[in-house]
């Protein structure tokens, strides 16, 4: 009979998201691994494989759960504008966050590692990708609700928006506190507060 894993898989993955997001993948040993997963090298290695493994493992776990919650929002009827701000509002949220901070960072260190791992790229340009489709239809939603211009260039701007998501996580691992964030996503958002002339 096959032995029962001594330990919860997807707790695991959290504390992986949270090493790799505080140390970045090359700054993350095996040692480090193990002592903060609190598992055994063996057990490592039979149920993620190697490091590289566990990493590309945990950005997605991560980066598929956000990405189903964002899609889901901006899947939401009504206001478009507000379902942006609640985003991004969400996000700060998070990033002020001590523990939530750490496991979100892993984005960070996985774009630092994608220009080395071929799958790792693939994976996060198909992420920004649906991601950007997401706010693209909301934009469009957005025309048709006259809550913003006609003339506006959707696709820039749904590329705008994924860029500033990508730009708050690295800001707050510089040290950027709720007030600078607060105040960066007011300007970043003012863009889209023109209303349509009637």
């Amino acid at each position: 009979m096959a032995r029962t894993k001594a330990f919860d898989t997807t707790v695991v993955l959290h504390r992986a998201m949270k090493t790799f997001g505080s140390r970045g993948y090359e700054g993350t040993t095996l040692p480090d691994l193990l002592q903060e997963l609190g598992i055994a090298r063996q057990s490592l290695y039979d149920t993620y494989g190697t490091k590289r493994d566990l990493f590309i493992l945990a950005v997605k776990h991560y980066m598929d759960h956000k990405k189903e919650d964002l899609l889901a929002v901006l899947e939401q009827p009504g206001a478009t504008i507000p379902l942006i701000e609640q985003l991004f509002q969400k996000m700060i949220d998070v990033l002020v966050d001590p523990e939530l901070a750490q496991e979100c960072f892993i984005i960070a260190s996985a774009l630092e590692y994608a220009p080395h791992d071929h799958e790792l790229n693939v994976y996060l340009q198909d992420n920004n990708a649906q991601i950007e489709a997401g706010f693209y239809r909301l934009l469009k939603r957005a025309v048709e609700q006259e809550e913003i211009q006609s003339d506006l260039n959707l696709t820039a701007m749904s590329q705008y928006l994924v860029h500033e998501r990508t730009g708050l996580i690295f800001t707050t691992k510089l040290g950027a506190d709720r007030a600078k964030l607060q105040a960066i996503i007011e300007i970043s958002l003012s863009v889209l507060n023109t209303k349509r002339q009637r």
